[in-house]
């Protein structure tokens, strides 16, 4: 007994969704936990593994589609008429309209008129992993041909993606078309991230205030605002232009969640507080004369 595990996810022509890899994921499971070998064919475009249609079908004893809509359409018709020799199970599947149901000889649906399942996916299990919040800068015209923020973003995107690390954007804009957006927004999602990675100076100052360990990356040639404002902090992990690159990004993450930082973290808002001090009582002298 062979079987191939198939879905949306095994086509190039469309785009699947995270739900139909964790339905899967769930009978690749079940699958290994009975001793049966398997296979999982992936769309050319995801090159995790075999192409559907470069398999020899006689290979595979049964042929399973996991999750999503199940139609009679060309791409479902191909596959069950290539794999027309094996036993085909659909699992997991929405089968509105009932029209995909002769291609498999037993079907199990999560919906159909007068059916309702749980679906797979919520019995799926995956790693924890950090989750970073990223606040991205743009080209700063005062700092002429010093930015390189283009490339830096470049390098932090390619970074986030070729280590699938989970991550969102620290969006720091007063107003995000056609709403406003308030400080309070924008720091509770701060306060939600493992790691903040930033361009920004504020970015830099609203991970250390909530004690959010921060990868400062300074997009201006020889440093500017950010590098001077993590030294004003005491914040050791800080990289700049011209040295931000996987290698240097990894190093900074490990290190930002090595739990080490505990102390920096306690120097950085002690700094902060001593800082607003000491500019309060400057502003006091300012108006007052004293």
């Amino acid at each position: 007994m062979r079987v191939l595990v198939t879905g949306w996810f095994s086509f190039d022509e469309v785009i699947a969704t995270i739900g139909d890899e964790l339905g899967a994921d769930v009978v690749v499971g079940w699958l290994t936990e009975m001793g049966i070998e398997h296979d999982v064919a992936w769309a050319p475009y995801l090159g995790r593994g075999p192409n559907w249609r470069d398999l020899t079908p006689a290979d595979y004893t049964h042929l399973v589609f996991v999750s999503g809509p199940l139609m009679d359409m060309p791409l479902v018709r191909e596959l069950t008429s290539a794999f027309a020799g094996a036993q085909r199970i659909a699992v997991n599947v929405s089968a509105v309209p009932d029209d995909a149901r002769p291609l498999f000889h037993q079907v199990w649906e999560r919906d159909a008129p007068g059916v309702s399942r749980p679906d797979l996916a919520i019995a799926a299990t995956t790693p924890d992993v950090p989750v970073v919040a990223v606040a991205f800068a743009p080209a700063q015209e005062e700092y002429g041909t010093r930015s390189q923020a283009d490339a830096v973003r470049a390098a932090i995107e390619g970074w986030l993606g070729a280590r699938a690390i989970p991550w969102f954007e620290l969006d720091m804009d007063l107003f995000d078309k056609p709403y406003e957006r308030f400080p309070a927004q924008v720091e509770a999602l701060v306060r939600r991230a493992d790691v903040v990675v930033s361009m920004r100076l504020h970015g830099l100052v609203l991970a250390l205030a909530h004690g959010v360990p921060v990868i400062a990356c300074d997009a201006i040639a020889g440093g500017a605002k950010v590098s001077a404002q993590a030294a004003a902090l005491g914040w050791p992990v800080v990289l700049r232009a011209g040295e931000i690159d996987p290698v240097t990004l990894d190093a900074a993450l490990e290190h930002a969640l090595s739990g080490t930082l505990s102390d920096e973290l306690a120097e950085a808002r002690r700094r902060g507080a001593a800082g607003n001090e000491q500019a309060r009582e400057w502003f006091t002298r300012q108006l007052t004369g004293g």
